[in-house]
């Protein structure tokens, strides 16, 4: 649940320096909004920490663990697979599904502010980040970008 929680609401692009198609011809993007871009990036994967966090301290308020509540989510989800759950862990389950649920507003417009905060307008990051996971050598400008600002705040 968190896992699917974070990629469908947080705009993570987590494999965009990965496994990416290889035979993209590089898009026209400037060094700027490659920049730009990466600072947005980073901002994202902050905000991802800190909803992981919260997520995470609801999940345990309402007396799972982590694990015990995915195990739980991946019988819910799947049809073909049988849940194990007591009653009680199903009733904490659903608590916790409808409280991270309810926070899920609230952790979009806190990455929606931190990726404005850097410059880029939601729009021009989402659209950037489409360019770049269908082209190699944006991925790997990105990332080369990303490196050498981590080693400069080093």
């Amino acid at each position: 649940m968190i896992k699917s929680l974070k990629n469908k609401s947080l705009f993570l692009f987590a494999f965009i320096v990965g496994s990416m198609s290889l035979f993209a011809q590089e898009q026209d993007v400037t060094d700027k909004e490659l920049g730009q871009f990466a600072d947005a990036f980073t901002e994202v994967q902050i905000q991802n920490q800190k909803s992981q966090q919260k997520m995470i301290a609801v999940i345990k308020e309402e007396g799972l663990e982590v694990e015990r509540f995915n195990e739980i989510q991946q019988a819910v989800m799947d049809p073909n697979k049988e849940s194990d759950a007591t009653e009680a862990e199903k009733e904490k389950h659903g608590n916790a599904t409808s409280k991270l649920e309810k926070m899920q507003p609230e952790i979009e417009k806190e990455v929606i502010a931190s990726i404005e905060s850097t410059g880029i307008s939601i729009n021009d990051y989402e659209s950037l980040a489409a360019k770049i996971q269908q082209d190699q050598g944006l991925q790997q400008r990105l990332q080369a970008i990303i490196v050498k600002r981590q080693g400069d705040k080093s």
